[in-house]
């Protein structure tokens, strides 16, 4: 392999992707066409130049400056976060001095915009595909907690103002929680308000199956594929296709052309069949019509949240995690696990004792269900779930094989199994039946969050350097269930496992609860 495909997002024919990355490649499967994009009230066009009538920088493109919208939306929740905190605070914590001496403090949301501003709270989401609040917390705590420090320390010396340490701790909690709400809620008004950013995919194959899946899957990113174009596979013949009914809309020849016609707004350059040269011609093409360019890194399997951007002479090194942890912080995830569990069991108990007399009341059979499961150092242990099946659901479970969903590995998935029973149903639609699971959390044979605790017939079939994800305690929840549940491919599964586990960290884990509770309470369990 040339030293020209070594570079990052650089050339990897598809038919090298399985030397690539190893043989366990997706099978893709053929899917529903993607629908265009429905039609929405747009906000107004707004000219990035003047005199150029509504174009979008050098592609012919009639399109809303979304980016500049969503700067303004973010800026203007800002500043109404910081008031509401500050009315929350007298609700509170009335602060010693009357209202309209404290009024002078408006002065410092100008100021308090411009940190967000050097934090880059505004500008980050035009470089990205997944604009994420979540992602953004850290930054937003960042610029909370500097700016109360400096509202503390320079307040009193303007005239008849006093700043307690009470009424800062106040103010900050509710800021905190109020930005972070408020950012929500602009971004989601800005998508909804305007259409969809439109995405040009360069490359076929695998790799391009796989972004075009998960773009089309989340409709909170607010994007849509209009197609994508390559170089003839092996310099001849017809392009690979990429299925999801994604359509090759022309040839690189044509690039520049193929982005005004189409509209294309961003570039995802993703294993292209082009050579080098041809690549950095591309690039250098999408940056002079100004549009927007991502690219997935030639090992992006191993490349997580976490990778640090270094700097050699010029040349852009990544730096990896490593697969080791202190005890200290083992400690501490462990900590959170048996404080996490027992508060829930303690809260849930009526609930459990519910469940379980409806179970047993309906049914004949046992209340709970227990499974082996291979857990962390291939050490096998029992999980436990509320029974949502019949009994004897295993003897029937070969009759129904050619029912299974999940055919590129071991998993065996139904959608409407016919062997859940209607309390079974309701329990797995809101997720309840993994409840006893708490207990396992409990005897330190799960955590809440980790890589998914596989039965051994599918841990079987994880090999090689895969089998790292079994450094970790499995999970309660973990990125397969945030990612997609059942609607991921076993092997991708297994691959998100190994990346979660070489990047953990517990604000990763913290982000991973949160986002579990939109996925349990609004999409049903499977």
């Amino acid at each position: 392999m040339s030293d020209a495909s070594l570079v990052q997002g650089g050339v990897v024919p598809e038919e090298s992707y399985g030397e690539a990355f190893g043989d366990e490649a997706i099978v893709s499967r053929p899917k529903p066409r993607i629908p265009a994009p429905p039609p929405v009230d747009l906000l107004p066009t707004l000219d990035p130049d003047e005199g150029r009538s509504g174009l979008l920088y050098g592609a012919d493109v009639e399109a809303p400056r979304r980016d500049s919208i969503r700067r303004r939306a973010l800026a203007l929740a800002d500043a109404t976060a910081l008031v509401l905190a500050y009315f929350v605070l007298w609700i509170v914590a009335p602060p010693p001095n009357p209202l309209q001496e404290d009024l002078l403090l408006i002065g410092v949301i100008p100021l308090w915009i411009a940190l967000n501003k050097a934090l880059r709270l505004y500008d980050r989401d035009a470089n990205l595909v997944h604009k994420s609040t979540l992602n953004e917390f850290p930054g937003i705590v960042q610029s909370i907690s500097t700016g109360s420090a400096l509202v503390f320390l320079f307040g009193p010396l303007l005239p008849n103002v006093t700043v307690h340490r009470t009424q800062i701790i106040v103010f900050w909690v509710a800021a905190i929680a109020l930005t972070t709400a408020g950012r929500w809620v602009a971004r989601t008004a800005v998508r909804l308000r305007t259409s969809p950013e439109r995405i040009l995919i360069v490359g076929s194959g695998a790799v391009s199956e796989m972004i075009a899946r998960k773009v089309t899957a989340h409709a909170e990113y607010g994007a849509y594929i209009v197609g994508y174009v390559d170089a003839p596979a092996n310099g001849a013949g017809p392009h690979l296709p990429i299925g999801l009914g994604v359509e090759c809309v022309g040839d690189v020849e044509n690039f520049e052309d193929v982005c005004r016609v189409h509209d294309v707004e961003r570039v995802v350059i993703a294993f292209a069949a082009l050579d080098h040269a041809k690549l950095l011609g591309l690039i250098s093409a999408s940056k002079r019509l100004h549009l927007k360019i991502s690219v997935v890194p030639r090992l992006f399997e191993v490349i997580g949240h976490g990778v640090e951007i270094d700097q050699v002479e010029g040349m852009t090194l990544l730096g990896l995690r490593g697969l080791t942890r202190t005890k200290s912080t083992l400690a501490l995830k462990r900590s959170m696990d048996i404080v996490g569990a027992a508060a829930m069991l303690f809260l849930a108990a009526p609930l459990l004792a519910a469940i379980a007399i409806a179970i047993k009341l309906t049914s004949p059979g046992h209340v709970l269900f227990a499974q082996r499961r291979v857990g962390r150092g291939n050490r096998d242990f029992k999980i436990y779930k509320f029974r949502t099946m019949v009994q004897g659901a295993d003897a029937l479970k070969p009759g129904l094989a050619h029912l299974n969903e999940m055919d590129d590995g071991p998993m065996f998935k139904i959608s409407d199994d016919p062997r859940i029973t209607p309390v079974g149903r309701l329990l797995r639609r809101a997720s309840l039946d993994e409840l006893p699971q708490l207990w396992n959390v409990l005897r330190g044979e799960m955590s809440l969050v980790g890589p998914r605790p596989l039965i051994p017939s599918e841990s079987d079939q994880v090999i090689g350097w895969h089998r790292a994800r079994l450094d970790l305690t499995p999970g309660l929840t973990g990125p397969w269930q945030v990612m997609g549940r059942n609607a991921i491919p076993f092997q991708e599964m297994v691959k998100l496992d190994y990346l979660y586990v070489a990047e953990w960290s517990l604000w990763n884990d913290v982000k991973l609860l949160v986002r579990t509770l939109p996925v349990v309470f609004g999409r049903g369990g499977h």
